[in-house]
């Protein structure tokens, strides 16, 4: 589990203050071998994700966007909930299924989560074409 993860019941509830101090450490990480388009909002942000795929899994994820606290800590958050799903069943892939999972984010900054989703999508078409080449330990 992540430093801004916690365990409630079931999911995952995650502290956008943590997410967003993690994610500025992250964010600027060099991008990995599988890199998703630049996916940008009409308000100039903009978001991307990079995989690392290993034994057909998510082993690592990073993100470089826009700089707005409410996106980073809405990439970290899709980075932390995703390493180490399988790509055809992504842990969390819908921008409502993330708010819920990130409570105190304000209501007019929900188009961030948004963002971030499409981002970690528009990065999963490669990795999927990736896994269907890939050998089992790559």
């Amino acid at each position: 589990m992540s430093a801004c993860c916690s365990e409630v019941g079931s999911a995952l509830r995650l502290a956008p203050f943590d997410c967003f101090q993690r994610g500025l450490a992250t964010r600027r990480l060099p991008r990995l071998a599988i890199v998703g388009q630049r996916v940008a909002g009409p308000d100039g942000l903009w978001a991307q994700f990079s995989v690392r795929v290993q034994r057909h899994r998510l082993a690592e994820l990073r993100f470089a966007c826009a700089s707005c606290t409410t996106l980073i800590a809405c990439c970290e958050a899709l980075a932390e909930l995703n390493r180490g799903c399988v790509p055809d069943s992504i842990c969390v892939l819908d921008a409502e299924a993330l708010r819920v999972r990130l409570p105190g984010v304000p209501r007019d900054k929900w188009d961030r989560a948004a963002l971030a989703v499409a981002a970690l999508r528009a990065a999963l078409a490669p990795v999927k074409r990736s896994i269907l080449v890939a050998p089992e330990d790559a």
